[in-house]
């Protein structure tokens, strides 16, 4: 596997937890992380997820902490390698409220790495 094939699978990796997580469809957003994953986000501390069922408490949290935007712009994505198998990839990303007004504009960083030969997410900071 090349470089280019596998930032391409980091990003198609990212794309599956996105849409997951924007559709509520927390079954599959589960789907898409190894574990134990890590989870700071807007949350005070680290949080260390051991399966599925603490995952999805800490998506409960991470949610009921987050802003309140009624939609999410992507305005990009880096990846970055950091070791065989192990890649950073970091989204920037500004929310509006319902009136149109942006409400926070950050960035997330996602750590992934082949799992099985699957790219599969362990933190997202």
């Amino acid at each position: 596997m090349s470089a280019a094939d596998d930032e391409a699978e980091v990003r198609e990796a990212h794309s599956r937890y996105f849409q997951a997580l924007g559709s509520g469809d927390m079954d599959a957003l589960a789907e898409n992380f190894t574990f134990p994953a890590a989870f700071k986000g807007f949350l005070e501390d680290v949080v260390i997820a051991t399966d599925k069922e603490s995952l999805l408490a800490t998506y409960q949290r991470l949610i009921a902490a987050a802003p309140k935007a009624t939609r999410t712009e992507l305005r990009g994505t880096d990846v970055s390698y950091l070791r065989p198998g192990v890649y950073m990839l970091t989204m920037s990303y500004e929310q509006y409220g319902a009136d149109d007004t942006l409400i926070h504009e950050g960035r997330a960083v996602y750590f992934i790495k082949r799992v099985n030969d699957v790219f599969k997410l362990f933190a997202v900071i």
